[in-house]
């Protein structure tokens, strides 16, 4: 073991945090946002801009950025192209249990978006408000993008995550954020960026500093280009691309989470306006 492994491993046991100097200098500057006044104005507009967000329409639609990051074993081209054409479920094939984790974590985002339009970090359409980068349709919705002139001379991209304490304390890099943040950084064009880690238990926070890195993307760019192909094949010549390897049925443990399965399996062909 070597020795940056003997220090994680001593402040696991000892509840000791382990970040980079940038890193701890922002989450100072981050703190000091916690004995700000409430911004009235500012904090109702972003509420209002969530609470009305599709309001014509709650549908879920599309290609999303957070399906282009999936590890090779979860990846699927087919279902993101069928997602592109066709209507999906919008849900009801997630679990209960999963949905309650997911409503815990929109609340702590939130707590971080208001208390950054208290600190005047950005504004509220900085906030949770999704985008669209057309050439590859992919709609994403970076959790914030703001300025903090005392730490970085530009605007930074900022994810945020909520984990349990034992994986907060393991930890020194969230596994798949750093990977959103990158790709969030090369639809933005902004190339700096934070990870916020926010412990459920603890309330206690770890950030990552990143600036971007194209290596990273370089593969998620392949995807993009992959479901364009395949789209305009599917169009042009009507052959959709190939089902994931080992999913053989809409009872499947794999396609029982996907939500194009019953467009995949043609029990649904409701296609999109």
């Amino acid at each position: 073991m070597g020795l940056m492994d003997e220090i994680k491993k001593g402040a696991s046991k000892n509840g000791t945090k382990i970040q980079t100097s940038r890193a701890a200098e922002l989450e100072k500057i981050f703190n000091r946002a916690f004995y700000l006044p409430k911004d009235v104005e500012e904090e109702v507009a972003f509420v209002r801009q969530v609470m009305t967000r599709g309001l014509k329409t709650q549908e879920r639609k599309g290609l999303h950025a957070s399906a282009l990051i999936e590890s090779e074993t979860k990846f699927c081209v087919r279902q993101q192209v069928l997602s592109l054409l066709y209507k999906q479920l919008q849900g009801e094939q997630i679990n209960i249990k999963l949905k309650r984790i997911f409503e815990e974590g929109n609340c702590i985002h939130e707590k971080w978006q208001r208390l950054f339009l208290r600190a005047k970090f950005g504004e509220a359409k900085d906030m949770d408000r999704s985008r669209m980068n057309k050439q590859y349709e992919v709609s994403y919705t970076p959790d914030a993008i703001i300025e903090v002139p005392e730490f970085y001379d530009g605007k930074m991209v900022g994810e945020f995550k909520s984990v349990n304490t034992y994986q907060f304390q393991k930890m020194t890099n969230h596994p798949s954020a750093g990977k959103q943040l990158q790709f969030y950084m090369f639809l933005t064009g902004i190339h700096m960026g934070f990870v916020l880690c926010d412990d459920k238990n603890t309330q206690d926070i770890k950030i990552q500093i990143c600036e971007y890195d194209h290596s990273i993307v370089a593969p998620f760019i392949d995807r993009c280009e992959e479901i364009k192909y395949f789209k305009q094949r599917a169009l042009e010549e009507g052959k959709m691309a190939g089902r994931f390897k080992g999913c053989d049925s809409i009872t499947c443990k794999r396609a029982l989470s996907c939500n194009m399965k019953d467009v995949c399996y043609g029990k649904n062909k409701d296609r999109l306006d």
